[in-house]
């Protein structure tokens, strides 16, 4: 991931799908990283379900306080 954006969230698939409608409701546009989802795609195993949630540095702040707020 490139150092322009930075980890907000990282959890299960219900809690992310949350977030990131909220973040999008506030015109922030979120990048999903799942990399079971990749491994399972790829044709590997993986047991990790989580999932990590970025967001350009600049929405850093406002990304970060919404989600404190929903959870």
């Amino acid at each position: 991931m490139q150092s322009d954006y930075l980890c907000v969230f990282y959890g299960n698939h219900i809690d992310i799908l949350n977030i990131i409608d909220s973040l999008k409701k506030i015109n922030i546009i979120p990048i999903v990283k799942n990399e079971s989802e990749s491994a399972r795609l790829a044709g590997f195993g993986i047991i990790d379900y989580q999932s990590k949630i970025y967001v350009h540095k600049d929405e850093y702040e406002k990304a970060n306080e919404l989600i404190k707020s929903i959870l």
